[in-house]
């Protein structure tokens, strides 16, 4: 079918799937999207966070890569040298899972998925770079993440430790600390257990500083994200203060002492007892072979079926039992009993934990359940119990009677030479209380961090094996880097629940040093060491030498636009930084930070506000847009629907406006394309019609440019919509035509589209506008703000605040010109009042007091 414009001339019909089939064919065939490597140009690195290839892709993933691929279009357009890659993130627990459950390997399964990822990537007309496309489970990638490892292990950045772990007991592995998200599993929701196990670590609290010192760098990321990250990095500034052990009679001191941070040392005159948490191995110690072992076994057992989150939870009932032993406070003498506590825990500060209850809640809801003393410390000015205690430099009060605990904040009491002092974090009482235990060498002052090192090890099959081989005579001793990769076996029976840890053809070695029997460490690495360095893969993703050449990674990096989930703000995100930081301390790199700037899209949900998830059986798939819309229209509506930082609810009527929008563009083109002509557009011959189009298409063509820059694509849509609309008005109405300006507007709109509606631009460029070479290869349109501006202007005319004429004014007029005029246009109301004031907003409004 076709249209008619006029009795000459027929508009072809737009046939999405044609178009865009037709397209996409050529795209490839000439190899459009290939990256450039032209050094004369600027660069720009333009990336979206990889998908796990789980199955095909969604809605959520349409609109996170239609918004990169939309950045990435309009830079190539602006002149930039573009890259713009895209891989597969394809480790992990729930290819394993499906593979059993499908009686399959789960690389096939993993492959099949990858497959149909990259022909949906394909109709969506994304403009990947697919020669550097690589799939992290292929062994040419992660061979280089065991190498990295190996570097790191040379560093001294990588060890191994006994400790407690985070065991996730439905996906049987361990969890990092980062991957227990409000106290259960992020993946699949279970509570996690406290278990003993070896596990292997990297060192990223040896770059806790820095990681928080350089987020004010950052000044492209959210200040959500940046402040999420330095909550978990989690600085507090202190002291370490030395409790001595003393001896079962509760008052000798021992020569053992027992360390507590803290960042209230001004209240340590109060502590009252002294707590442990269930997994200290000091506790255990402490209890063995006495009437008390009982006891804290029952407790530790509870504790390890309680998440972190829940145990540290204020409103909690707190459980405890005492050890039988004491400490001895190092400013006063005075016993603390010491208590095992299920509030505590082991990865904050030394793993024990001074209670002052009258200035903690927690402290004090368990020294009223377990009858222990709360002695005030630090009392406000207008508290009654100040007036009483304000001179008492000896502990007298040593319990009260209160609901809760008070303010920490205020002057100390009973607390020797410190009694007067202001108390409270950064206070005189901190510095000083601090410098007297210096003096003394009980204490010193020291900066904790809430972060604790990334426990990388995890006891799944599809993952990236770590290169490490343990020799009963050496140790732990790294594979050979001429023996690297360690490659997964592809024969294991999943389905019958074989493990790396019970096949003998993985695990059975030699010792690379000594020659003797061995056994290969069985353990794979988070999947996140993978996703911490791909951005710097896709620079040079062909190098069988090394992970990448510098010079290619010094060229692109840092990504300038990275796109993602704020869900990956404490994971990838934080371990990428780290990751960075590491590979140029190395010497691989130059850059300090992997992205410069991040956007981080929001959700689509359902049309009832529901977040869209296969188990809810509620998931938009994008086939059920191009099916019957084509590419185009779902790239549309998904910018369009809302500004690409906020949720929405999925909208079918969106999606139809959508379509109906690209089909009255595609005939306004057509009908400006034949009424154009070649010549360049003479702004002086236009007459007033031509003029305030030409106006409308400067104006709404900056807003549009401004709006693309800042990523806001909604409202640049809004922009080419208007002039859409005045062009079609234009074209439509009876009047002269200026043939040059309806080229030139034609060539605005369908540039402008060209990074939303590629193929639809793509089209019009070739067939309506007759160009040469892709629309890409063309330039981005240039508007002038000058030509923006009308030369004359409607203004508003008040009278005290209410509108009561409108008059036309030159837009350059003076003031005073303007302030007659707009009298003279109101010259009946003001009849028989005088004038006290005329307020002249330039192009806006005239507001006249008069009385």
């Amino acid at each position: 079918m076709s249209e008619r414009c006029d009795k000459s001339f027929e508009i072809p019909a737009y046939d999405a799937e044609a178009i865009e089939t037709k397209w996409q064919a050529t795209w490839e065939a000439e190899d459009l999207y290939k990256t450039e490597e032209d050094p004369a140009k600027p660069k720009k690195y333009i990336l979206e966070m990889f998908p796990y290839p789980s199955g095909d892709l969604h809605m959520g993933h349409a609109r996170n890569y239609t918004i990169g691929d939309a950045m990435a279009r309009q830079a190539r357009m602006r002149g930039f040298d573009v890259l713009h890659p895209m891989g597969f993130d394809a480790f992990g627990l729930p290819a394993e899972n499906a593979a059993i459950k499908h009686h399959t390997q789960a690389s096939v399964w993993t492959h099949q998925n990858i497959d149909q990822a990259v022909r949906t990537m394909r109709r969506m007309g994304f403009s990947y770079d697919y020669d550097r496309m690589f799939n992290t489970c292929d062994p040419e990638y992660y061979k280089w993440g065991q190498w990295i490892f190996l570097k790191m292990w040379e560093k001294g950045l990588v060890y191994r430790d006994t400790s407690p772990v985070n065991w996730c007991p439905t996906c049987q592995t361990v969890l990092a600390n980062e991957q227990v998200t409000d106290g259960v599993c992020w993946r699949c929701g279970s509570v996690p257990e406290k278990r003993e196990l070896s596990q292997w670590y990297f060192r990223i609290t040896d770059y806790s500083q820095e990681l928080l010192d350089d987020l004010d760098r950052l000044d492209g990321w959210p200040e959500r994200v940046k402040a999420m990250q330095a909550n978990w990095i989690g600085r507090s500034e202190g002291a370490e203060i030395d409790f001595a052990l003393a001896d079962p009679d509760g008052r000798t001191p021992t020569d053992r002492t027992i360390s507590v941070f803290t960042t209230r040392p001004d209240t340590l005159f109060g502590v009252s007892f002294f707590l442990l948490p269930p997994e200290s191995p000091l506790a255990a110690e402490l209890v063995a072979g006495t009437a008390y072992e009982p006891a804290f076994a029952e407790l530790k057992a509870a504790a390890e079926k309680v998440s972190s989150v829940d145990r540290q939870g204020s409103e909690r009932e707190k459980h405890g039992v005492f050890t039988g032993r004491y400490v001895l406070n190092p400013v006063n003498g005075r016993p603390a009993p010491i208590w095992v506590a299920d509030y505590v825990l082991m990865d904050y500060g030394t793993g024990a934990v001074m209670g002052v209850p009258c200035g903690d809640q927690r402290d004090f809801d368990f020294a009223r359940k377990y009858d222990l003393e709360i002695a005030p410390i630090i009392c406000a000015p207008d508290d009654p119990l100040y007036d009483e205690l304000k001179d008492e430099r000896e502990l007298r009060v040593r319990s009260v009677d209160w609901d809760r605990a008070m303010a920490a904040e205020g002057y100390l009491v009973q607390s020797g030479p410190f009694t007067g002092m202001r108390g409270g974090k950064h206070s005189e009482a901190v510095d000083k209380i601090i410098d007297f235990l210096a003096e003394r060498g009980l204490g010193r002052k020291t900066v904790q961090f809430r972060l604790r090192d990334w426990l990388i090890s995890r006891q799944r099959y599809w993952g990236n094996p770590i290169p490490m081989i343990h020799c009963d005579c050496c140790g732990d001793v790294p594979v050979p880097y001429e023996d690297l990769p360690v490659t997964l076996p592809d024969d294991l029976d999943l389905g019958a629940g074989e493990t790396l840890a019970e096949y003998a053809p993985f695990y059975e070695t030699t010792c690379p040093r000594c020659g003797r029997p061995a056994r290969r460490i069985t353990d794979t690495m988070d999947t996140f060491t993978c996703s911490s360095w791909y951005y710097l893969r896709y620079c040079d993703p062909h190098n069988d030498e090394m992970p990448f050449s510098k010079e290619a990674v010094d060229r692109w990096m840092p990504a300038d636009n990275y796109i993602g989930g704020i869900e990956h703000a404490i994971l990838h995100l934080l371990y990428s930084r780290f990751f960075t930081k590491v590979l140029r301390d190395l010497g691989l790199i130059d850059a300090d930070e992997p992205f410069t700037n991040l956007l981080c899209q929001g959700m689509v949900k359902d049309e009832r506000g529901e977040t869209m998830s296969k188990s809810k059986g509620n998931v938009v798939p994008p086939s059920s847009v191009i099916d019957p819309y084509g590419a185009d229209t779902m790239r549309l509506a998904i910018l369009f629907i809302a500004p690409p930082e906020k949720d929405f609810n999925w909208d079918e009527e969106v999606v139809a406006g959508a379509n109906r929008f690209i089909k009255r563009a595609w005939r306004v083109v057509w009908q400006l394309a034949q009424a154009g002509g070649e010549s360049p557009v003479d702004v002086a011959s236009l007459d007033a019609r031509s003029k305030a189009l030409w106006r409308s298409l400067n104006a709404l063509g900056v807003k549009c440019t401004s709006d693309f820059d800042r990523g806001q694509f909604n409202t640049a849509i809004s922009a080419v919509m208007e002039i859409t609309n005045a062009a079609s008005k234009y074209v439509s109405e009876p009047g002269e035509r200026d043939a040059a300006l309806c080229r030139r507007v034609a060539g605005a709109i369908v540039r402008t589209l060209a990074p939303i509606c590629p193929h639809w631009a793509e089209e019009l460029w070739h067939e309506a506008l007759g160009q040469q070479g892709s629309v890409y290869d063309a330039a981005w349109p240039e508007f002038d703000a000058n030509a923006a501006r009308a030369d004359e202007v409607q203004i508003a005319v008040q009278i005290k605040g209410k509108v009561r004429a409108h008059v036309t004014v030159p837009a350059d007029a003076p003031d005073d010109d303007v302030a007659g005029l707009a009298q003279e246009a109101v010259a009946a109301q003001l009849a028989g009042k005088t004038v006290k004031k005329v307020i002249v907003i330039k192009g806006r409004l005239v507001n006249i007091v008069a009385v």
